[in-house]
């Protein structure tokens, strides 16, 4: 990109309709804020919490390909801003990012981990379109999760004819498809969706990027769900009252929802395949109960109704999760899986194991039957005695080959394969331990994917599922961990997983990561993995700052207003 050639539209003033402006605080109205910064200056538009400022368009004016960047600023506050051009399906969400530098401002004296940067606008990378006939349209979030929300400038660079035939090259290569948008189906009802287009916003992101496919969880997990289910209960059902402001938004987003005819999965699915994204739909394999104050919330039917399935520890202490030994426990999860499979035109299923073992432990079933079988006592042996524990893997494995059996005869009258992607923990001996026998899995064809979690933040065994997944149709996927990093700490990332083996990506909570475009700029490629050692981190060309001088007449880089607070 030539960004020497870049049209900066700094007047965000020129928005219409000219009645959502002001140039002071009203509410239904953004206002216009005049400032001065490194090597541009202009109106920004400011909408603060509770204003509920009404959509806005920015006339472009410009045709053809280009690449859009969108300035960001915020004051000491977190910042949500939605953006789309006139002729997108839907919005996507942007916020800046906390500085993770060690850098100092005139205010503030400490580091600036944790705090965004008021003296600053953060340019970010959105992405390449073609422009023609085309308008940028801002709007606030109002409801449930709201926020504030400024903009400062949009930055076109235009794009040569052999740009745009690379970028299409690229979009049209499935062989860089190779990553996983894990989206917890939870969190984002915060945002308190009333509409399709509303569940449209969290899965636009993947729009043009490398993700191929999405790992959508079915609820809250256990039969705790987001979608209408004869095999459990809508998220937060019959409650008059909730732990947290965001898990009512939640329940109520789906009653919402719900009372418009409209099916969270159903959406999803049709709208990722609309992008020509897969879809797996997920499950959190023990999420069947939580303690207070969140039990009426979280725990379900199956944890209340039957006390008698419940994990026994070596103790004999009863364990708030429900064991796998018990045909009612294990049939409800395949039933589930079973539903969304026959019901809905999903690509796989993806059963998750990283969150909330053990599956099953000391219960009276696996003690006499392994009692008959060896003639010792599982109880009075260590708890990792590797006879107890592959006698308890057995179990598991059941359930896998059952589900494996199912999903087939799904897929065959479907006719095409209902893929298996199965979340699992760090290691070998780690998941042994929990009676997930993985190798017994892949060595079967049991699943299609294996997704290995840092459990408790331990290191992938990168190794040892490269050397399990190797010349076996099965593809292995490690999470990228933690959460938040820069772009070249991803990029080091990714080309370390790929050297060791790796046959693409997996990324936990991508929802959350997709709004700091910094470095989903770089996320969003990482499916590149044969380009990665040529790239550098995007510093200046995916995204940069510009030295904010002044706001509303104020001065910020010399003697700021800050300074009296």
């Amino acid at each position: 990109m030539d960004h020497s050639k870049a049209i900066i539209l700094s007047d965000m003033g020129r928005c219409v309709p000219a009645a959502a402006l002001s140039p002071g605080h009203e509410k239904y109205h953004w206002q216009t804020v005049p400032y001065e910064a490194e090597d541009v200056s202009g109106t920004l538009l400011f909408a603060g919490l509770g204003s509920e400022a009404p959509p806005v368009t920015l006339p472009v004016e410009v045709s053809g390909w280009h690449a859009i960047f969108i300035g960001l600023w915020s004051n000491w506050t977190d910042i949500l801003l939605k953006t789309k051009l006139s002729d997108d399906p839907a919005y996507v969400f942007m916020k800046r990012e906390e500085e993770t530098s060690t850098s100092h401002d005139p205010v503030y004296s400490g580091p600036q981990e944790g705090r965004v940067n008021n003296y600053s606008i953060d340019e970010r990378f959105w992405k390449y379109a073609d422009l023609t006939g085309q308008d940028m349209v801002f709007a606030q979030h109002n409801a449930g999760m709201s926020a504030p929300a400024y903009v400062a400038y949009v930055k076109l660079v235009p794009l040569t004819g052999a740009e745009v035939e690379e970028i299409e090259s690229s979009r049209a290569d499935q062989g860089n498809k190779r990553l996983l948008f894990m989206h917890d189906g939870f969190g984002v009802l915060q945002y308190r969706q009333t509409s399709r287009e509303e569940i449209w916003e969290h899965l636009e992101a993947m729009r043009d990027t490398d993700f191929g496919t999405l790992l959508w969880c079915l609820g809250a997990g256990g039969d705790v769900l987001n979608y209408p289910s004869k095999y459990g209960k809508f998220i937060g059902e019959g409650l008059g009252q909730f732990p947290r402001k965001g898990d009512r938004d939640i329940s109520e987003s789906l009653q919402i929802l719900s009372g418009q005819g409209i099916d969270t999965l159903q959406e999803v699915v049709e709208y990722c395949h609309g992008m020509g994204v897969k879809v797996h739909a997920s499950n959190r394999m023990e999420a069947f109960q939580c303690n207070a104050p969140f039990d009426d919330y979280f725990t379900g039917d199956l944890y209340t109704n039957h006390p008698e399935w419940r994990c026994r520890d070596i103790d004999g202490r009863e364990i708030a999760r429900m064991s796998y030994v018990y045909e009612g426990v294990s049939d409800l999860m395949l039933n589930i899986f079973k539903e969304v499979a026959s019901g809905y035109d999903i690509d796989g299923v993806n059963p998750i194991f990283n969150r909330g073992a053990p599956f099953l432990l000391y219960e009276q079933p696996l003690v006499d039957g392994f009692k008959v079988d060896t003639g010792l006592d599982a109880c009075a042996l260590a708890e990792d005695d590797e006879r107890y524990l592959m006698y308890r893997a057995n179990v598991m494995t059941e359930f896998m080959r059952t589900l494996r059996r199912e999903m087939d005869a799904i897929g065959k009258s479907r006719g095409r394969r209902i893929e298996i992607s199965a979340h699992v923990l760090n290691d070998e001996r780690t998941n042994l331990y929990y009676a997930l026998d993985v190798a017994t899995w892949v060595q079967e064809g049991l699943i299609d994917m294996v997704i290995a979690y840092p459990w408790r933040d331990a290191e992938i065994d990168l190794t040892y599922f490269s050397k399990l997944t190797s010349g076996t149709p099965v593809g292995f996927y490690p999470e990228v961990m933690p959460r938040y990093m820069s772009p070249e700490e991803y990029r080091q990332r990714a080309m370390t997983n790929y050297s060791a083996g790796a046959d693409g990506l997996c990324f936990w909570d991508t929802y959350n990561r997709n709004l700091s475009r910094k470095e989903y700029s770089m996320v969003s490629r990482l499916g590149h993995k044969d380009e990665l050692a040529g790239w550098d981190d995007g510093d200046g060309s995916f995204y940069r700052s510009r030295k904010m001088l002044s706001v509303g007449g104020y001065v910020l880089d010399k003697y700021p207003p800050h300074w009296a607070y």
